[in-house]
């Protein structure tokens, strides 16, 4: 899914800063490493479950064999519910996004149930539409988790202070760029490489 979060002008990314993941004691999480597609559905799946939306009639639901780390929020949630070959219904998720002007697509997970009338296939729907909401909400709501491309730069205020607000480009050469024109109007900007977490703090010496 396309966030709104983030919008592109002149060649760079330009965001509002969203709040690290938090754990389930509602204490913040830096994550070390990308989220993978199976810890996606897992993480909601578990939101479902704590919610009480998973149906009653559900056989089972199974994480993609074949996890890939989500090294980008700009990715589609699509999917397909559909009746099964020999019986049922199900539910399946994937995402999609492009990788190097290659448009890729990665499993989630599939939910299905052995029921096949009128009224499970409306349950499965709800059920789709539970996933969308939650998996929107939860990626919206932990934007930094799914950022490990390109590199972040943001200025502080007068104290120090990071500004709700910044700039993302799609190399060190385009950040150092927007980094100097920051310069120009704060005392302090800091540029952060995505992919390894790393931040370097910057200082404009003739600014009082």
């Amino acid at each position: 899914m396309i966030l709104e979060k983030r919008v592109r002008a002149e060649n760079v990314l330009a965001f509002c800063l969203c709040a690290a993941g938090k754990d389930r004691e509602g204490e913040f999480q830096i994550m070390e490493k990308p989220m993978t597609t199976k810890e996606l559905f897992c993480k909601i799946l578990d939101i479902l479950k704590d919610k009480g939306r998973l149906p009653e009639i559900l056989d089972y639901s199974l994480a993609d064999g074949n996890p890939v780390p989500i090294r980008t929020y700009e990715f589609e949630l699509s999917s397909n519910l559909n009746y099964g070959g020999n019986e049922g219904i199900y539910l399946d998720l994937w995402i999609e996004y492009f990788n190097n002007g290659e448009k890729c697509q990665r499993g989630l997970g599939t939910f299905k149930t052995l029921y096949e009338d009128e009224k499970a296939m409306h349950r499965m729907a709800g059920l789709l539409a539970d996933f969308v909401v939650e998996e929107h909400a939860y990626v919206n709501g932990n934007l930094d988790d799914f950022t490990w491309e390109g590199v972040d730069v943001y200025a502080l205020d007068d104290k120090g202070k990071r500004l709700s607000w910044g700039y993302s480009c799609g190399s060190m050469e385009g950040a150092l760029k927007k980094k100097d024109q920051l310069l120009e109007k704060y005392h302090q900007v800091v540029v952060r490489d995505n992919a390894t977490r790393k931040e370097e703090r910057f200082q404009n010496q003739r600014k009082r």
